[in-house]
């Protein structure tokens, strides 16, 4: 298993390598995310407990993906809420859960923060298999901020990071909604 802890993380809009996986200097005008924290690579061990999470329906694979986020939490600011990338009605309904909510539970538990579902998604396209401008495509507009949050520092939660379209596009409704800082962190990177 391949983790990365060796502060040698990319920015995960451009890819350009950056310290602990913050944004670098010239995407910071694109997102409110501050950085984003990678727990490992999406391959062996990794995909398997991810896989096991989301198609398989072992929840229990929760916790040790949890485990595998918070190696990371030396490298994120102060936070005052933990929240996750929302799946689709669709998906929710398929499943009978969310896979990064039930991460992000788990991190926000450790953490001693609480976890709160700001985020809503509209529509039910599906990334898997998807190319960089599809992804950008399908979720420009996809999600909304349930509640405004004046301020709060909020760490989002998700469980892949290919293209970070995703993170970002939530990153900005949570900016809309009024968030203070934002930093990412995910189980793996595709």
């Amino acid at each position: 298993m391949r983790v990365e802890n060796d502060g040698r993380e990319a920015c995960f809009m451009c890819g350009r390598l950056s310290a602990a996986g913050r944004t670098c200097a010239g995407c910071t005008d694109q997102t409110l995310l501050r950085g984003v924290s990678v727990a490992a690579y999406y391959e062996g061990p990794v995909k398997e407990l991810i896989l096991a999470l989301k198609f398989r329906r072992q929840r229990a694979a929760a916790e040790a993906a949890g485990a595998l986020v918070l190696r990371r939490a030396e490298d994120w600011p102060a936070l005052d809420m933990v929240t996750s990338v929302p799946v689709s009605p669709a998906r929710h309904r398929e499943r009978g859960y969310n896979q990064s909510e039930l991460v992000a539970q788990v991190v926000a538990c450790r953490l001693g923060l609480p976890y709160s579902a700001l985020l809503g998604r509209l529509g039910s396209d599906h990334q898997l298999g998807a190319g960089r401008q599809e992804r950008l495509r399908q979720v420009t507009g996809a999600f909304f901020a349930k509640r405004r949050l004046a301020g709060s520092r909020v760490l989002l939660i998700d469980d892949v990071v290919t293209t970070g379209a995703t993170l970002a596009e939530c990153a900005r409704a949570l900016e809309v909604a009024g968030a203070g800082a934002l930093w990412g962190a995910v189980v793996a990177r595709h």
